[in-house]
């Protein structure tokens, strides 16, 4: 009878692993990203499939974006703590960057929703992230409103996949920076309502703070264990490339003291110091060395 029922079980695991495999195939086929020169400008669309598809040494430039989303922390009791950016583990069914962690949320827009092709304020951009934040972690738009998603600017990068190169996918994108900070009548809340993790998008998921980035950054041996279940440790080798890429070129802590600024009791000096260092027209190239 065990012999059965371990026979019952596994074929159940595979055929749960194939269907989530499919759903990432049928994404990867009939989701269309936008493709862009260097400047931003749309020259047509691809399907994700050939967007990611190494050709040369690169694939296609798209359009994508970051989302980051903190919380206010709480510090021996007190509510108004450090901010904290929630992050997530990328399933190990996604076909690019596989159980690498990441920030909040990672995607693209797509001409599949014509809104997400909007331009103007990023608009389009934010509805995408609205859009995904709610597929992957199941928070919804009141929770993340686009009246909150903040535009701060664009990087420009490009990476082979991790970590498994061999499969000849990669990413290389213009990446809009988005920030939201929430609510904190929604941070009361938070373990009960703000999350429903999608298992086919999102294996893990963890609120972290500034503090636990910069001892990853200085290699500190006393590296932060991300999961309260399972033993995995905060490194540069386990975090995807663009969030590596935002690291190490001071882009991280940057937006992380906007939205430390942005939601500050204290004067509006701080935030406008802080916001003019975000150039909307500008798009900062990150390096190969950065993304390493």
């Amino acid at each position: 009878m065990s012999k059965i029922l371990r026979s019952i079980t596994s074929g159940f695991i595979r055929l749960t692993a194939r269907r989530r495999m499919s759903l990432q195939s049928k994404y990867m086929q009939e989701e269309f990203c936008i493709l862009v020169d260097e400047t931003d400008c749309v020259l047509g669309f691809a399907n994700k499939q050939n967007c990611h598809q190494v050709i040369g040494d690169k694939c296609l430039l798209h359009r994508a974006f970051s989302l980051f989303l903190f919380r206010r922390g709480t510090t021996n009791g007190n509510p108004n703590g450090s901010l904290e950016l929630l992050m997530q583990k990328r399933s190990t069914n996604k076909p690019t960057f596989p159980s690498l962690w990441s920030n909040t949320c990672c995607s693209h827009p797509i001409r599949n929703f014509p809104d997400e092709m909007v331009e103007l304020d990023a608009i389009g951009v934010k509805k995408a992230a609205q859009r995904k934040a709610l597929h992957e972690l199941g928070i919804k738009a009141d929770f993340l409103p686009l009246s909150r998603i903040n535009f701060l600017g664009r990087v420009l990068y490009a990476a082979t996949n991790e970590p498994f190169s061999q499969n000849k996918f990669a990413e290389h994108e213009v990446d809009y920076i988005l920030v939201s900070v929430l609510d904190p009548v929604a941070t009361q809340n938070t373990n009960t309502n703000l999350l429903e993790v999608n298992p086919d998008e999102v294996s893990d998921v963890r609120w972290v703070s500034l503090d636990e980035f910069e001892s990853m950054e200085h290699f500190s041996p006393n590296y932060t264990n991300l999961s309260p279940t399972a033993n995995a440790y905060l490194c540069k080798s386990n975090i995807t490339p663009w969030l590596r890429g935002l690291l190490t070129s001071g882009l991280l802590r940057k937006l992380w003291s906007w939205a430390e600024a942005s939601c500050s009791d204290q004067s509006q000096g701080r935030f406008l110091i802080e916001d003019n260092f975000w150039d909307r027209n500008r798009i900062i190239h990150l390096s190969a060395k950065d993304v390493q």
